[in-house]
């Protein structure tokens, strides 16, 4: 080690670290807690960044960062749940440049605390990256995994090669920058983005974590776009008192659970599905391996976890045939991986018990290889969903859907749209929900035909569905049955009602428009025509138009909100819009207390 000068000496003297919980997401069990540096400043610096780039000149890099590692080390394992937890520790990845640098001091230190590598994680940031050091992550991230760290990338998505250390290296957690996660409930860019970081990610069973969340709005769009952990003021402020670091943040739990709709997540849908396969460690001998499989005839795959029983991937029978069947195979093997299986692991994608359904069959579709998906509560392995299964579930969904698709539109009938609005009265989202009815259909219906009658609804159906095409992607548009149609889509706090009520507004006169091509001449000309009422009294009954009930649910009001009480205020809504003359919206808001 570099003999430190006297400005990092005062700096070691004065320095301290604030530990910040990083948390399950469904839970709120803490799984780590992060060492974020203290009281830098009183050795005479002005940024954190000036101590390591100073320190980087001057060639002590390297070993000014033991010296905090063991500052922050030993801070930690005063937490008395230490053992069951992790240490996130920012390390500069220009450490390895250093001419003093060897690797082996920190797992000394580790094991005289008691604690193993399992316990420590490196986190590398690409915030500073430059291309000079674009290789140096991935020399970190292959080494300290070899040696049985935790690796992981923080402030993902604001460096220079972000991408391609993830496509390289594969680290064990990505920590998704603040930029994309301040105000991410109010901007679908941003959730886009975090979506997108998030499939890549736990296709290659690598673990999220939302850094910087501090509204519960923010809170809520990260857990439904399906991050695994999340740290920020929200949940606990970085604190340097150790007795303010809680095991696990019930209040968590408590909004997953008010949230959770039945039968939505996994722990209700498919725990009676999931394998409970024979498990092996990634420090267990080959031969273990071919024992097992040789013993074990109904599996082709073996999850392997590591020590503190997260999972680590698989090892497939296939990939091992080559070997097996060769002359000189088992010999090369063995020369190849030094008789540990750790080097035969390929990734699985990972899913949470409490993962909603959609999102398993995304993580498992994402990988053209998938044997299946490994399940995982509190990031402990629990067990295994075999692609038989997962292929079934979307075959069963596939079956359901298209039983339920009305036959005359082709759209969702009343089995989607009630999932739609039982998940629209849990999320934290605004929702915008709509009922569409037609005006005097039914005496066109007895004076032109029931075909001519069809026509018609097929004609609202597409013109909800072409008004559809404006909204959000995760919009829905549904056919009640008859003459009633449905349009819901998720909205946002600054959408304006006026913009709302032009999409519909839109669909009306566009309806009214082309329907009047179903009349004769004479019929359009008059602007009505003459049929029975429903007493069986001719009447005047004029040109058909479209009422629309809509409802703008709001977050606020949905503790106190029951689909029988939407149903009930969109009854009044109807009946008071077809009292109005034709292409009528009537609107509510349901904006809670």
């Amino acid at each position: 080690m570099m003999s430190l000068d006297d400005k990092y000496k005062k700096l070691l003297q004065n320095v301290d670290y604030a530990l910040q919980p990083i948390v399950n997401i469904y839970t709120g069990k803490t799984y780590a807690v992060e060492a974020l540096i203290r009281d830098y400043d009183k050795a005479g610096f002005a940024t954190i960044d000036s101590v390591f780039d100073t320190a980087f000149s001057e060639n002590v890099l390297y070993s000014l960062d033991l010296e905090l590692r063991n500052i922050a080390i030993k801070k930690f394992t005063q937490i008395p749940f230490a053992k069951q937890i992790k240490l996130f520790y920012n390390m500069d990845n220009r450490t390895t440049m250093m001419p003093d640098f060897r690797p082996g001091y920190t797992k000394e230190l580790l094991y005289n605390l008691g604690l193993t590598t399992a316990s420590l994680c490196f986190e590398l940031s690409e915030k500073h990256q430059s291309k000079v050091f674009a290789g140096v992550d991935n020399l970190l991230l292959n080494m300290y995994k070899q040696q049985g760290y935790r690796m992981a990338i923080d402030d993902f998505g604001v460096g220079y090669s972000g991408l391609q250390i993830l496509y390289n290296a594969e680290p064990d957690f990505l920590k998704i920058d603040r930029f994309f996660i301040d105000g991410i409930s109010t901007s679908r860019k941003k959730q886009l983005f975090v979506k997108s970081i998030v499939d890549i990610s736990q296709s290659l069973g690598i673990q999220t974590v939302a850094e910087g969340i501090e509204t519960k709005e923010d809170f809520l769009t990260c857990k439904a776009i399906g991050c695994n952990m999340a740290q920020g003021y929200f949940i606990a402020k970085p604190t340097k008192k150790i007795e303010k670091i809680k095991a696990k943040y019930s209040e968590l739990e408590v909004i997953h659970k008010e949230e959770k709709r039945s039968g939505i997540s996994l722990n209700k849908e498919l725990s009676q599905k999931i394998e409970n396969l024979k498990i092996m460690k990634e420090n267990d001998s080959l031969d273990d391996i071919f024992k097992l499989f040789k013993n074990t005839k109904q599996t082709s795959i073996i999850p392997i976890i590591r020590d503190d029983n997260s999972p680590a991937g698989i090892i497939r029978e296939a990939d091992l045939k080559e070997y097996i069947y060769s002359p000189y195979g088992r010999s090369l093997l063995f020369n190849i991986t030094k008789g540990k299986i750790k080097t035969m692991v390929v990734d699985c994608g990972c899913v949470d018990i409490n993962d909603s359904l959609d999102k398993i069959l995304r993580i498992y579709a994402n990988r053209q290889d998938n044997e299946g998906v490994i399940v995982t509560h509190d990031g402990e392995y629990l067990g295994f969903l075999s692609a038989k299964i997962l292929l079934d579930i979307v075959n069963e969904k596939n079956i359901l859907n298209a039983r339920d698709q009305n036959p005359l539109t082709g759209l969702p009938g009343n089995i989607v749209i009630n999932e739609y609005i039982s998940s629209a009265t849990v999320s934290s989202k605004p929702h915008i929900l709509v009922y569409f009815d037609l005006d005097n259909f039914k005496p066109f219906n007895d004076y032109y035909g029931f075909r001519n009658g069809d026509r018609v609804i097929k004609l609202l159906g597409t013109c909800i569905k072409k008004g559809q095409n404006l909204l959000p992607s995760n919009s829905l548009a549904g056919h009640i049955g008859g003459d009633d149609f449905f349009l819901g889509w998720e909205s946002d706090e600054k959408t304006s009602f006026a913009s709302v009520h032009k999409v519909i507004a839109n669909i009306l006169k566009k309806f009214s428009c082309d329907v009047e091509s179903f009349y004769s001449k004479e019929d359009r000309e008059k602007g009505y025509i003459i049929a029975k009422n429903r007493h069986g009294i001719e009447e005047k009954f004029g040109l058909m138009t479209t009422s629309a009930a809509l409802l703008v649910l709001n977050p606020k009001a949905k503790k106190s909100i029951s689909e029988e009480n939407i149903a009930f205020i969109y009854a009044k809504l109807k009946k008071h819009a077809k009292n109005i003359n034709g292409n009528a919206v009537v609107a509510a808001s349901l904006v809670g207390n």
